[in-house]
């Protein structure tokens, strides 16, 4: 157990010092040297299937990338089997805010970008706008803050040469709303997104689910959906690590989801917040609210799951599983 918590300690250490070129050296240290590593990032394109992706991936949040990431490491969950070990911890990410005229003019042109988007209706993109203005007015009278948001991580260990080794990972940020990638939203083409990840599943042949593994994974929750060719495994004896792209299907009725935002403004009336954050939590779900109800009834989100899997004489047992939603937007105070 100690050298597991050894193994994230090292790679802490790796995004507390955030020095790009040492990517390689990390990942020799505390990786291992099969080629068919899978890990899941926060981003909606942060695919990895080989060693160098996943390199590549590490390098680009040591560069700008991402915030600062922090592991919970005393608190993880740390499971041992043989010679396989898997983790789940929770995490923050701190971002830096600012008050700029360029970022005004950012979000200014998101508006604009929305106001003329012919394939939504115009009640879709009032409501967009609505809802970036409401995440965005988030100040403070000094014009820079920081923000500590929630993130959890996970991923799989193998022993090798002796040490334990990282195989696989998922990062995720969890949402206290809905998913980004709403099929239904007119205002952004998500399926044409998903669609290239599907194609990405197709560039990489290897490691295809067998239709057993396949089942295991729509059974996980009601509403999933997998197709074989985006459902991948790594194995290492009687385990493996599923990784796994779809989609999650709801139907949310338009009072359910306004009656969930008035539930939010109760709860906030009621806390102990000062007036001034409750009042843009109180506007942050109300914009989230009518973003959701401009569109349909009906919910399709990409969804993503990764999981172990532990191969039994009468079948599959899944010993751990982490659902997540791909992150479009970070915007202050959204997570």
């Amino acid at each position: 157990m100690n050298e597991i918590i050894d193994v994230l300690m090292k790679l802490q250490k790796g995004y507390d010092e955030k020095i790009p070129d040492n990517a390689p050296s990390l990942m020799a240290n505390i990786f291992s040297n099969r080629q068919d590593l899978l890990t899941f990032g926060t981003g909606t394109n942060e695919l990895c299937f080989s060693r160098d992706e996943v390199m590549e991936l590490i390098r680009s949040d040591w560069d700008g990338g991402w915030g600062d990431f922090k592991m919970d490491i005393p608190n993880a969950v740390i499971e041992v089997d043989g010679d396989v070990a898997w983790f789940f911890a929770d995490c923050t990410v701190k971002y830096h805010y600012e008050d700029t005229q360029e970022n005004y003019a950012y979000f200014a042109e998101t508006a604009y970008e929305y106001a003329t988007n012919e394939k939504a209706t115009p009640k879709q993109r009032l409501s967009h706008i609505n809802w970036v203005f409401g995440l965005r007015f988030h100040q403070r009278a000094d014009g820079k803050r920081e923000y500590l948001l929630r993130a959890e991580f996970s991923g799989m260990l193998i022993k090798e040469g002796g040490n334990w080794k990282i195989v696989a990972m998922h990062f995720a940020t969890p949402k206290p709303d809905y998913p980004d990638s709403r099929f239904e939203d007119t205002n952004r083409d998500y399926v044409s997104e998903y669609e290239s990840q599907k194609i990405k599943f197709d560039s990489y042949p290897q490691n295809v689910a067998n239709d057993k593994i396949v089942e295991l994974m729509n059974d996980i929750e009601s509403g999933l959906s997998f197709e074989r060719q985006q459902v991948r495994v790594l194995e290492y004896g009687d385990f493996m690590w599923v990784m796994a792209v779809g989609v999650q299907k709801k139907v949310i009725s338009e009072d359910e989801v306004l009656n969930g935002s008035l539930q939010d403004i109760k709860r906030l009336h009621e806390s102990d917040l000062p007036s001034d954050e409750k009042l843009y939590l109180m506007k942050r779900s109300t914009a989230y609210a009518l973003k959701e109800i401009s569109s349909d009834s009906k919910f399709t989100w990409q969804v993503r799951v990764s999981a172990i899997v532990e191969k039994k004489k009468d079948g599959y047992v899944i010993r751990h599983k982490h659902l997540s939603y791909p992150c479009d937007w970070i915007i202050e105070g959204k997570l």
